[in-house]
């Protein structure tokens, strides 16, 4: 079977999770604006309450703008798809690997986050082995999503010269 343009069912398989990791980047952001100020506050929907957030802030500023950036991200991927051509199984390769390392790298600035964990290396308590782990897995996938995108679009261009 020759290349072809992700359909918009596949960009979609890309977008729905996008989605949902953009909404997690909203509810993440504000953890992060309640661990700026010191405590949960939403008036008129809240009191103040006085609540300590685990982890720092600036692990809280990293949580919330990571979710974004892979959120993001993962919606330029899926509207790239449009124009690159694939195999079937590229494709789904594709799919995957931009919603693996997406979800992968969110989750582990998540865990950060919540266990004061930074995952730089392995060992030491479990939530810095999770951590890195998570880090880890999105190394392969994000490396085989731009090789992807680059053969894709290196395809695009020799199917619209000819």
């Amino acid at each position: 079977m020759a290349p072809d343009n992700l359909s918009a069912p596949e960009r979609a398989r890309i977008l729905a999770p996008a989605a949902a990791l953009f909404a997690l980047s909203l509810v993440v952001g504000l953890i992060f604006t309640f661990e700026a100020i010191g405590h949960v506050a939403a008036w008129p929907l809240l009191p103040a309450l006085d609540f300590q957030m685990p982890g720092t802030e600036a692990a809280w500023r990293r949580a919330h703008l990571g979710a974004l950036m892979n959120a993001l991200a993962m919606i330029a991927f899926a509207a790239a798809g449009s124009s690159i051509r694939l195999s079937a199984k590229a494709r789904r390769v594709y799919i995957v690997s931009v919603c693996i390392t997406g979800w992968a790298n969110t989750l582990g600035f998540l865990v950060g986050a919540l266990f004061g964990v930074r995952g730089l290396e392995f060992g030491g308590a479990w939530t810095n082995s999770l951590n890195y782990l998570l880090f880890l897995l999105a190394v392969p996938t994000a490396f085989a999503q731009a090789w992807l995108l680059w053969q894709g679009a290196r395809a695009q261009q020799r199917g619209a010269a000819a």
